[in-house]
C-alpha cells in the first residue's frame, strides 16, 4: 500500500496548557510493496506517524493517504473500518493484548470481528499460528500459560490472521534477547517476502535491523522527515545522523575502525554479517 503524508501536523492535548506537536508539517512518501524502516531519537515522532497509518490517530492538520483511504481530521471512524483490516499493527510487548481463554480463540478473534465465519476464522488462526511457529498442541492452552516468547508469537499471529496488506511494526523486538530478536525479525521478513503485494513499516532504534531488512529508511527528527533513502544513502550521511542523535550499524562502525587503524581504504558500508566478514577477509588478503 502506498503511503503519502501531505503537510501533516498532529498536536497532543490540543487546547490545553500541555499542548505539544508530535508531528509538524510532515511530508513523507512510502512506495507500495516496500519494506521501510522509520528511525529517529526518542520523541522524534516515529510512533505518532505510524499510528496515523490505520487511523488510531487522525491528523490535526493536513492529510495522509494509505492505499485507497484518505485520513484527515474530519474522517469518520466508520470510514476506517476496512482500512484497519488492511493495516496490521504490532506494538511493543504485543503479548499484553492477549485476553482470550485459549490460544486459538485469541488468534481467531480478529478475523471473526472483521466478519469471517467461525470456521473460516479458525482456519486463518491455524495458518497464522503455524506461520509463527506455534505447535498445534498449544492451540487449546491458555495463552497465559505459555512462555514470554510464545505469548509474543501468539499475539503476532493474531495480527497476521487478518491477512493485512501493510504490517506496521513499532519496536516489535523490545525486551527480547538477541536470539529472540533475530527470530522475530526473520519471521516478519518471511511474511513480507511470501507475497509481493505486502508492505512493512518498521519503527526501530536498532540501526542494524533498519539496515539489514529495509528497502528504504526514513529518518525523523522533531516531528518531521530529515532524511530518506536507501540504507546505503542514509548511512553514508553519518554527520546528519549524528545531528539527529543516531549512529550507524555496528558492522559499519567495525569496518570504520579497521580503516582508521590500518590507514587503508575499506568499504565500510556493509550491513550484513556475511558481507562484513567478506570485506575483512578481502582486507586481510591484501595485507598478506
Amino acid at each position: 500500500m502506498q503511503i503519502k503524508a501531505d503537510n501533516v501536523t498532529y498536536t497532543y492535548m490540543r487546547g490545553t496548557p500541555f499542548e505539544k506537536n508530535g508531528l509538524t508539517a510532515l511530508q513523507a512518501e512510502i512506495p507500495e510493496n516496500s519494506y521501510t524502516a522509520v528511525i529517529g531519537h526518542t520523541g522524534s515522532g516515529k510512533s505518532t506517524f505510524v499510528q496515523l497509518l490505520n487511523g488510531l490517530l487522525k491528523p490535526t492538520a493536513g492529510s495522509i493517504q494509505v492505499g485507497d483511504w484518505m485520513i484527515a481530521s474530519d474522517t469518520k471512524q466508520k470510514q476506517l473500518y476496512d482500512l484497519r483490516r488492511q493495516v496490521g499493527m504490532v506494538f511493543q510487548y504485543p503479548e499484553h493484548q492477549l485476553f482470550h481463554e485459549t490460544v486459538i480463540e485469541d488468534v481467531a478473534y480478529g478475523p471473526i470481528n472483521f466478519g469471517l465465519s467461525k470456521k473460516a476464522a479458525l482456519q486463518k488462526a491455524e495458518e497464522a499460528l503455524s506461520m509463527v511457529g506455534i505447535s498445534e498442541r498449544l492451540f487449546d492452552r491458555s495463552p497465559f500459560d505459555l512462555s514470554g516468547g510464545q505469548m509474543r508469537r501468539v499475539a503476532i499471529a493474531g495480527v497476521l490472521a487478518n491477512d493485512p496488506c501493510l504490517l506496521v511494526l513499532d519496536e516489535p523486538t523490545a525486551g527480547l534477547d538477541p536470539q529472540g530478536q533475530q527470530e522475530i525479525m526473520s519471521l516478519f521478513e518471511r511474511w513480507y517476502q511470501a507475497d509481493d503485494r505486502r508492505s512493512v513499516v518498521l519503527v526501530t532504534h536498532r540501526m542494524e535491523d533498519a539496515a539489514a531488512y529495509s528497502d528504504q529508511i526514513v529518518v525523523m527528527d522533531h516531528g518531521t522527515v530529515k532524511l530518506a533513502g536507501t540504507p546505503y544513502e542514509v548511512f553514508s550521511q553519518q554527520e546528519l545522523l549524528t545531528q539527529s542523535g543516531l549512529d550507524v550499524p555496528e558492522t559499519v562502525r567495525l569496518l570504520q575502525k579497521l580503516a582508521a587503524a590500518s590507514h587503508e581504504p575499506i568499504d565500510a558500508l556493509k550491513f550484513h554479517l556475511r558481507e562484513t566478514v567478506d570485506e575483512i577477509i578481502s582486507f586481510l588478503g591484501k595485507e598478506s
